[in-house]
């Protein structure tokens, strides 16, 4: 591990990445606590909070001078997250919960595209 390449990272890829692992930590903690209550409610907010600046920081990072493939997830994350919200208040608490789930499994799928070497995460975790 080298923390040493976060220092030297342009300040968008330091925010996004500290954004996705705020979303990383509070996903994992809103599934692990009891649905329904203040706690979720809360964890679930700062969750779908997270999500979406994630996705919009991603915008202004790009590889080879261009957007990639995976900012397609940032798309859907930015359509999936407000419907998600819409249908946990017109009821649908089974289609909110797969929703906010895909989106969680999203967010890990992107990492682990990022935690591949040149890109910054695989450069910290693993070095050239």
């Amino acid at each position: 591990m080298n923390p040493g390449y976060i220092a030297s990272a342009p300040p968008l890829y330091v925010l996004h990445g500290a954004l996705a692992l705020t979303s990383l930590v509070s996903g994992t903690a809103v599934m692990l606590v009891t649905k329904g209550t203040p706690r979720h409610a809360m964890l679930g907010r700062l969750f779908a909070g997270g999500m979406i600046a994630t996705a919009l920081t991603s915008f202004g990072i790009e590889t080879a001078g261009h957007l990639s493939l995976i900012h397609i997830l940032s798309i859907i994350t930015l359509i999936n997250i407000p419907l998600a919200i819409i249908m946990r208040r017109r009821g649908n608490i089974r289609g909110h919960a797969i929703a906010m789930v895909a989106n969680y499994a999203g967010l890990v799928i992107a990492g682990g595209f990022a935690a591949v070497p040149p890109r910054l995460l695989g450069q910290v975790l693993f070095g050239h």
